[in-house]
């Protein structure tokens, strides 16, 4: 029995697209969803400073977000792993640089981050975040959940230098 070459093409078309998305499944990469891992390893914050990411109305893969005011409000910047210091982000092949507020926020904008957050968000689902008083994750801290917010820092409003993210169950 001889089958037209349209309806070879077809299946063969339908078997590519098979493969090409079960590939996808089980490579873990699949096209729905991208979320950025925040505990995962870096070897400098250039990543956070460079990139586009953070000061972009929403992000897949920098999703918490400090703000200079209460309640949500004012400059904000995006982050997508942990920072040790905000004042003195690690820099590859210069000296270490302050995380700042995005330019045209708001009120703030342009300020260093550091010592001047008044609130954070977190869309991050599956992980947490601790805003710390001290560099190194260290001192007073505020817990910030998954998928939650806290409108007012109570313990590290306007004195945060440290962000610490872990796996939430």
């Amino acid at each position: 029995m001889k089958t037209s070459t349209t309806a070879r093409r077809g299946r063969l078309r339908t078997a590519f697209v098979a493969a090409a998305m079960g590939a996808s499944v089980l490579s873990g990469t699949g096209m729905a969803h991208a979320e950025g891992d925040p505990t995962a390893y870096i070897t400098s914050d250039e990543d956070t400073i460079m990139s586009s990411q953070k000061c972009a109305g929403s992000s897949e893969e920098f999703r918490f977000r400090l703000y200079y005011s209460p309640n949500y409000s004012g400059a904000w910047v995006n982050i997508g792993h942990n920072i040790y210091d905000m004042l003195a982000l690690k820099m590859p092949y210069t000296t270490a640089m302050p995380l700042r507020f995005c330019a045209n926020t708001g009120s703030g904008s342009g300020q260093v981050a550091g010592n001047n957050a008044a609130s954070a968000y977190n869309w991050y689902d599956g992980y947490s975040a601790n805003v710390y008083y001290s560099a190194g994750y260290k001192g007073a801290y505020d817990h910030v959940g998954s998928r939650s917010g806290v409108s007012t820092l109570v313990n590290t409003r306007n004195d945060n230098r440290s962000i610490n993210f872990s796996v939430s169950w």
